[in-house]
C-alpha cells in the first residue's frame, strides 16, 4: 500500500482557504479534493469537454440574438404580406420575389445555426462517452 507521506506547502489567502474548504465538503478530506481536482484538470478530454461547453454556450448566446432578429423580420414580412393579400394588393410576383426569398433566407440561417449547434453538441457527447 502506498502511504501518503509527502507534503506540498501551499500559501493561500484566508478567502482562498475558505473557498477550498467549502468546495471540498463532499470529499473525505481537502487533500482528496485537491488530488481529484488536479487529476481532472490534467485530463485532456476533460479540458476539451470544458472548451466545448464554453464554445456551445458562446454559440447559444450569439445565435439567440440572431434568432430573435430573424423572428422579428419574418414576423414583419408575413404581416405585411397578409395586409397586402387582404387588401388585394399582393401580386404573385411580389410573393415570389419578396416574401418567399425572405422566408427561405431565414430558413437557411436557422438551418445553419441548428447544424453548428448540433456539431458542437455531438463532439461534446462523443468526448463525454470517452470515444
Amino acid at each position: 500500500m502506498n502511504r501518503r507521506i509527502k507534503r506540498i506547502e501551499l500559501r493561500l489567502t484566508e478567502a482562498e482557504a475558505q473557498f477550498i474548504r467549502e468546495k471540498s465538503k463532499g470529499y473525505r478530506s481537502v487533500s482528496q479534493y485537491i488530488r481529484d481536482a488536479v487529476a481532472e484538470f490534467s485530463d485532456t478530454d476533460a479540458k476539451r469537454r470544458l472548451e466545448l461547453i464554453n464554445e456551445l454556450g458562446k454559440l447559444y448566446r450569439e445565435y439567440h440574438n440572431e434568432l430573435f432578429h430573424l423572428s422579428a423580420n419574418l414576423n414583419q414580412v408575413v404581416k405585411r404580406a397578409n395586409e397586402l393579400a387582404v387588401a388585394g394588393l399582393l401580386s404573385k410576383s411580389y410573393l415570389e420575389k419578396t416574401v418567399i426569398p425572405a422566408v427561405r433566407g431565414i430558413e437557411g440561417t436557422v438551418s445553419a445555426i441548428r447544424s453548428a449547434l448540433l456539431d458542437v453538441t455531438k463532439q461534446a457527447t462523443l468526448l463525454h462517452r470517452g470515444k
